[in-house]
């Protein structure tokens, strides 16, 4: 499975990919103690059945659920012109189950004037939600959706900081249609130096905000869990280690994340409490070593890595689950991963399906709503030349 995904460059400027994940909310209720040491073992597949809906040329991004009925699959369809790029058209889909829970494209004026994807979205209470996407050529800016009174609309972030090409918003989270946050990474114009890249929603406009030592990061999640209480992951490229900061509504802090021999990544962080968060993404020992799973827990104090099944590959997105648990996915070059994770069973595979040899099967996030999964994903041909897209899949059970 390829971890990045490529993004077709603006004319001018070297083409560049950016890795991304994928992010939902995650609470878990109550004090939960975890085993943070010792083996840890996965039990066997859950027995409910996955039914996997085409999406065609459609990759599928991210997946939300604005309300328990409703769920939506974003991400972007695939062009790929005669002069042999690759070009995107933000794309979403919706599914309803009180209107009989078949998969619908939504439509989103202005989205042919885009060659951007959807990365992310985030929902709210109060009915509002977002979407990020990728920066436009010329001073087209940033996509980024909005929407209010049973709509979407299309607006352009042109706050980056300046000199910035190439860029996307990879992780979006708020908390109401009056305060959102946003993260990704771009590139300098001059240099082509990575620039991390924050910016907030004041009900009003986004604005670009600098963490303080954040010049050599690179920024792939963000959860809001308050306008006092909000959580950025990545990775620390000075270090090849990963990072974790919070913003307390004055300052951003740093929280020391477990170092390993080569490096690691967060792709994915959410939280309910400040006690109670987790984060997952991949880590190395040696330079030649496969990524390995990396499950992270925050107790209001340290982080604690918490011990995956054997041979689990590089993870992710997560999710929350009923009764405290978590569901995370992620995959590896011959299969998709999938867990399933709980306070009194520990970890059980979620069964992902690989209905097809030929099209393996590659996934980018995931999201629950009561017993209920759905899985945003992809399948690909995978050669001597590496792996190329072939199709877009929802996953749900």
């Amino acid at each position: 499975m390829r971890w990045e995904e490529d993004r077709s460059s603006v004319k001018g400027e070297p083409d560049v990919s950016f890795q991304r994940r994928a992010a939902q909310a995650l609470a878990v209720t109550g004090a939960v103690t975890l085993a943070v040491s010792g083996p840890a073992v996965a039990a066997a597949a859950d027995s409910s059945t996955w039914a996997e809906t085409s999406t065609g040329a459609v990759s599928v991004m991210s997946v939300a659920q604005p309300t328990p009925s409703v769920t939506w699959a974003a991400g972007a369809k695939v062009v790929t012109p005669d002069d042999g790029t690759v070009a995107f058209t933000p794309t979403l889909y919706e599914r309803d189950l009180g209107k009989g829970g078949t998969w619908r494209q939504l439509p989103l004026a202005g989205a042919d004037a885009w060659n951007s994807r959807i990365n992310d979205i985030a929902t709210n209470p109060d009915g509002s939600a977002f979407f990020v996407g990728d920066q436009g050529a010329g001073d087209q800016g940033v996509l980024v959706g909005r929407y209010a009174a049973g709509s979407w609309k299309l607006t352009a972030d042109r706050t980056l900081p300046a000199g910035t090409v190439s860029g996307s918003l990879l992780s979006v989270s708020s908390v109401s249609g009056q305060d959102a946050w946003a993260v990704g990474q771009g590139y300098t114009r001059d240099t082509f130096a990575q620039v991390p890249v924050v910016q907030h929603w004041d009900g009003r406009q986004w604005r670009s905000v600098r963490i303080p030592g954040s010049d050599d990061w690179g920024l792939y999640q963000v959860d809001e869990v308050a306008p006092d209480d909000v959580w950025v992951a990545g990775t620390d490229y000075a270090t090849g280690q990963s990072l974790a900061v919070h913003w307390d509504g004055q300052r951003w802090k740093r929280t020391a994340t477990p170092a390993f021999p080569d490096s690691s990544v967060l792709f994915d962080i959410a939280a309910r409490t400040p006690s109670d968060v987790w984060a997952v993404g991949w880590s190395r020992d040696t330079d030649k070593q496969r990524p390995a799973g990396l499950a992270l827990h925050w107790n209001g104090t340290s982080w604690a890595q918490v011990p995956l099944p054997a041979g689990t590959f590089a993870l992710q997105a997560l999710t929350l689950r009923p009764r405290g648990g978590l569901a995370v996915v992620g995959g590896n070059d011959d299969a998709a991963v999938g867990l399933a994770w709980s306070p009194a069973a520990g970890w059980s595979s979620l069964g992902l399906p690989e209905n097809d040899p030929q099209l393996p099967l590659g996934v980018s996030s995931v999201v629950s709503s009561g017993a209920h999964l759905t899985v945003g994903a992809w399948h690909y041909v995978s050669s001597d030349g590496g792996d190329s897209f072939a199709s877009g899949a929802v996953l749900t059970r």
